[in-house]
């Protein structure tokens, strides 16, 4: 079984509409479908915006339905003049830009506990996404995701985040559900597709291109479904 989160409705809800065999759960508030498509076994949440939905949804999704792999999908905004509205981002790692304990001597982003800064994603995954996204010639990019509590709307904090961190690209999700995927040695992967660029305009410009931006995630997320395979 494959387990794919998204934060919003609009980055979910194709997938969950070509689902076969739907049964639906409600567990804390995060609604859960699970079902067939193209003949794979997946379960699909909408997980809700920020990190700790995203971290409750991943620790459920994994007790309850016990995935294989899980896959984060949607959209994210762009750090780099490379990436552009459209372009997907495949992560090979993840950080917490918002996590912060150098006053106390560490280095800044350390996760206390794991004692790393950047989570890995799963090699096989990330190698079975970039073969889709060459079969769909999609322009894709693969990098490091930021991930924080903020919507990033200057172009002074994307800057920071990319002058400290290397990423390329920022969300609010994925470094939760990769740490949660991490602890548990369960593989991941996170799939996005800029929306806007993290900087002045952003609010506008995701509010603009969000949607689409979303529905070219999902093309690709149903290219990978289909030539799924565990042992791949």
């Amino acid at each position: 079984m494959i387990g794919i989160i998204g934060a919003l409705n609009i980055e979910v809800e194709n997938l969950i509409s070509l689902l076969e065999d739907k049964e639906v759960e409600t567990i804390s508030g995060i609604l859960y479908v699970r079902g067939f498509l193209y003949g794979k076994e997946v379960v699909i949440a909408t997980c809700g915006v920020g990190k700790v939905f995203a971290g409750i949804c991943t620790q459920t999704m994994i007790l309850k339905y016990r995935p294989n792999g899980i896959i984060n999908t949607g959209v994210a905004g762009g750090l780099v003049d490379s990436l552009s509205v459209y372009d997907l981002v495949i992560a090979n790692e993840f950080v917490q830009h918002d996590m912060d304990t150098s006053g106390l001597g560490d280095e800044i982003g350390m996760i206390s506990g794991l004692d790393i800064v950047d989570i890995p994603c799963s090699e096989k995954l990330v190698s079975s996404l970039c073969k889709n996204a060459n079969v769909l010639e999609y322009r894709y990019h693969v990098g490091k995701i930021a991930t924080g509590d903020q919507f990033i709307t200057s172009r002074d904090r994307s800057k920071e985040i990319v002058d400290t961190y290397n990423a390329i690209a920022c969300d609010m999700e994925g470094g939760a559900i990769a740490q949660v995927c991490y602890i548990n040695n369960i593989d991941f992967v996170g799939l996005r597709c800029i929306s806007d660029g993290a900087n002045e305009s952003a609010d506008t410009d995701f509010l603009s291109f969000a949607k689409e931006a979303a529905e070219r995630s999902t093309k690709l997320i149903i290219e990978f479904i289909k030539g799924y395979e565990e042992k791949d």
